[in-house]
């Protein structure tokens, strides 16, 4: 992952960690009555949104945030309460297409003198994203921090393993992705299906749309690029 992309990513998780923590400004009595809010304003604290960035007049970033409140075990220790974060694909020229997947889960605990409600990054002990039902896992070519939470690299580095990936990408109208982590070896595996993310103001099938469309975007350069350099070769 270059700096840029690493520098972007931080930007847009600081805005949306920031959301979290605002949500939270009130003292809870115990740590009960902070997750009954939790498990009671799940949907609202729960979210997915597309954003793109352009390049030249050209679309050069696709990418999905997303948040979701975790309702099922809200009084498990060590679980995390809200997992947030996002998948990014970037276009750079003569370069495979890639997947960046962010994985921040959050435990807000209550701290007794205060009865502030103050949040801390769990680190997953591994993470996979699917995308079309492709596991992207064999592809991963980086696993680091970025800005405190965890960030896992995809790109295909074999020529017929991007044929592979861009064939996944363009097997669907609408982007199916999976998100699966494990934060320790006792608590079971979580998995973040992105179609079942709430959404707010336009559905949930028209922001994997507009990832999807974007997406396609950059798969059409790769395609030229690839047709370029072939044809390069073949002179």
């Amino acid at each position: 992952m270059n700096k840029t992309s690493i520098l972007l990513l931080k930007t847009s998780l600081a805005g949306i960690a920031f959301a979290a923590a605002s949500a939270f400004a009130q003292t809870y009595d115990s740590q009960n009555a902070l997750d009954d809010e939790i498990r009671k304003t799940a949907d609202e604290l729960s979210f997915l949104e597309f954003e793109s960035a352009s390049s030249w007049g050209q679309t050069s970033r696709c990418q999905l945030k997303y948040r979701v409140a975790n309702t099922e075990n809200p009084y498990q220790a060590g679980d995390a309460q809200l997992v947030q974060g996002s998948i990014t694909s970037d276009y750079y020229k003569d370069k495979p297409i890639n997947f960046i997947l962010n994985v921040q889960p959050l435990r807000l605990d209550v701290n007794r003198a205060s009865r502030q409600a103050g949040s801390r990054t769990l680190h997953p002990m591994r993470a996979a994203l699917m995308v079309n039902g492709l596991d992207l896992s064999k592809y991963q070519l980086d696993a680091n921090t970025c800005d405190g939470s965890s960030c896992f690299v995809y790109a295909p580095t074999k020529g017929e393993e991007i044929v592979d990936l861009m064939k996944a990408v363009q097997s669907k109208s609408i982007l199916d992705a999976e998100i699966v982590f494990s934060l320790d070896k006792v608590l079971p595996e979580r998995t973040i299906r992105i179609s079942n993310l709430t959404t707010h103001g336009i559905t949930n099938s028209e922001v994997r749309k507009q990832f999807t469309t974007c997406l396609a975007e950059l798969v059409k350069k790769e395609v030229a690029d690839i047709q370029k350099s072939d044809a390069a070769q073949k002179k």
